[in-house]
């Protein structure tokens, strides 16, 4: 038996799209309010990049039975659809929060999120303390 609802409830829905378009513009200000709509158990966010008048496509979300756990899809424009089977190793586990996936997938198309500039990338080194950096005389 599936326990995965065929489409997200409407507090679900409308939890989420809150959820994400708050993500979004804090960390992509410079994006403005990303376009969430869904279609049965799948949510759509677009959101205009620059240099584009329209809304792109980024990434698709597919309901896993709660507001915190959904699969994630990204769109390739090459071919016009979405794809979950081509994910970058890189995007980490292909379910988890919607903050979670616009997260790895906003990076692809619109540069690091405003947040993570005042902190150093997770997998960055930090630098030895008694490593003199001049250059040699």
């Amino acid at each position: 038996m599936n326990d995965v609802p065929d489409t997200p409830s409407p507090r679900t829905r409308t939890a989420v799209t809150e959820r994400i378009i708050a993500h979004v513009t804090r960390g992509w200000p410079q994006l403005g309010d990303p376009v969430v709509r869904y279609r049965g158990p799948f949510c759509y966010v677009s959101a205009v990049l620059p240099g584009h008048r329209d809304p792109a496509p980024i990434l698709r979300l597919r309901c896993q039975g709660s507001a915190d756990h959904w699969a994630i899809a990204i769109y390739l424009a090459s071919d016009d659809r979405y794809t979950e089977s081509e994910l970058p190793a890189s995007l980490g586990p292909k379910t988890g929060t919607p903050e979670q996936r616009i997260d790895h997938t906003f990076i692809l198309y619109a540069g690091p999120s405003s947040q993570d500039s005042a902190q150093p990338h997770p997998t960055a080194r930090p630098r030895p303390r008694n490593c003199d950096t001049r250059p040699p005389d």
